[in-house]
């Protein structure tokens, strides 16, 4: 679960505390500090990335981790000692540091790849009630790892029993979903809760299905806060997510508030069969024998949760039971839109600060020239490469670059990346404010889906006092 204010401000003051004193050093060839929200086998993955630059470079790095990377910035921006380089998990920021000067354009950097053309991102600063643009756009921002959204994984075996293939409308799927496979109920694999923050499983629903019934036309408007949160298209969002869950009428949304989306993502591996055998059980059983899912909304991070070693071919377990046959669907456009090539997107994004002691350094200053060959590199095809060989090749791009010998399920994932048209998240593009409401309104709705129409008047008044200079104008984006 989250962290408390109190304990993440601690945190974060204990983690700056320890970057500024490694920033004492009277030798000016200190490590360039790299800081996001990795852990685990993210982070020995990209520091493993990190570890090609310096080999490549000669230039040191270090790394900082921590899982509220906004909480931790802002403590760091304060005390005056940001990183040289953050990577982002969610782009609402952007706006913020751009109007607050806090950031170092990336023009001559990274600008004369062409192939990054796809992952950078460019910006204004805004002014004003009205927040209106106060300068030319410039280049702020690298995506540097994309996870595909607007996707619902399941095992083939399991479709094949339900007698169905992958829907292609939203009848489709509607009707899939009453359907029963092994005597039981087509299941949703449903998780709200995460330690970071819970409720984004549950907006990334709502954002897929706005796109998807109503289209860019209205999507776009509603992620820059231009269309209101009681508009009928956001509603229709809203009622026909619940349609298809049940929420009035059965138990399993309500459940998903106190299940991870770790553990639901569990529940569509195959039971462990009983046997005689005295082999030992599978590595990744489900999370319960009678949370057995069929149907999962997710990312393509989750394959990890799925299917740990993607790269190995399915196999039968020890017990016997049969391996996951992993595959995915596009989430079915609803209605005559003509939405199927449209996918949200969410990226982690590389940003370089600037020298709060020396905020108009010269371009040939050694810091700064060190950092801009880091978000070069990151940018790189290079990074990308090495990045997908210490993930089992779970690491995309919007760069449109994919080894021909790609895993199956992986490759659909890069074509998918290649070949459509790519929308921004919806909660990563609103400010902390708007996108914390959301998410919480989300786990209100799922106990409480008679509250709709007041949880929508409570958005919408929070729309209406979010200052307009913090909302971002990313649109969605042709293919590469």
């Amino acid at each position: 679960m989250k962290h408390s204010t109190r304990t993440a401000l601690a945190m974060a003051t204990v983690l700056i505390a320890g970057v500024a004193l490694s920033g004492c050093s009277v030798e000016p060839t200190e490590e360039l500090t790299v800081f996001a929200s990795w852990a685990g086998d993210e982070e020995v993955a990209f520091k493993a990335v990190l570890k090609d630059f310096e080999e490549r470079s000669g230039i040191p790095t270090r790394y900082q981790g921590h899982r509220d990377v906004s909480q931790v910035l802002q403590v760091a921006i304060e005390r005056g000692r940001p990183p040289d380089v953050a990577v982002l998990p969610r782009v609402n920021d952007l706006q913020r540091y751009v109007n607050a000067d806090q950031l170092v354009p990336l023009e001559g950097a990274v600008t004369t790849d062409p192939g990054a053309a796809p992952q950078l991102i460019k910006l204004a600063p805004k002014s004003g009630p009205a927040g209106a643009p106060d300068g030319h756009a410039l280049t702020y921002a690298v995506s540097i790892a994309t996870s595909l959204k607007s996707v619902i994984w399941y095992d083939t075996k399991q479709l094949e029993k339900a007698g169905q293939g992958p829907p292609t409308t939203w009848n489709e799927l509607v009707g899939l979903s009453q359907r029963k496979i092994d005597d039981e109920q087509v299941r949703w694999c449903l998780g709200m809760s995460s330690q970071s923050v819970s409720g984004w499983p549950g907006t990334d629903w709502i954002e897929d299905i706005l796109l998807h019934q109503s289209g860019p036309t209205f999507y776009e408007p509603w992620t820059r806060g231009d269309l209101a949160w009681n508009s009928p298209q956001v509603k229709a969002a809203w009622e026909t997510w619940g349609s298809l869950l049940r929420v009035s009428a059965e138990g399993t949304a309500r459940a998903s508030l106190y299940t991870t989306f770790e553990t639901a993502a569990k529940g569509l591996l195959p039971r462990p069969e009983a046997s005689g055998s005295s082999a030992s059980p599978p590595a990744e059983p489900a999370a319960s024998d009678s949370r057995r899912c069929h149907l999962d909304h997710q990312g393509s991070f989750a394959i990890s949760k799925y299917r740990p070693k993607p790269s190995a071919q399915p196999s039968p377990t020890a017990s016997g039971s049969p391996a996951l046959s992993l595959a995915f669907f596009p989430t079915p456009p609803i209605g005559p839109t003509g939405t199927s090539a449209f996918s949200e997107v969410s990226d982690d994004v590389a940003v370089m600060f600037r020298d709060p002691k020396d905020p108009e350094r010269a371009k040939d200053s050694k810091g700064t020239e060190r950092a801009r060959k880091l978000m070069s590199y990151l940018a790189s095809t290079q990074a990308q490469t090495e990045w997908r060989e210490h993930t089992d090749g779970l690491a995309f791009s919007r760069r449109g670059e994919a080894p021909a010998d790609q895993d199956g399920v992986l490759a659909a994932v890069a074509q998918r990346l290649r070949t459509g048209t790519l929308c921004w998240d919806g909660s990563d593009l609103m400010p902390a404010a708007m996108a914390t409401a959301f998410e919480r309104a989300v786990l209100v709705y799922l106990e409480a889906p008679e509250r709709l129409d007041s949880l929508l008047l409570e958005l919408e008044k929070i729309r209406t006092t979010v200052p307009r200079a913090e909302w971002l104008n990313l649109m969605c984006v042709p293919p590469a």
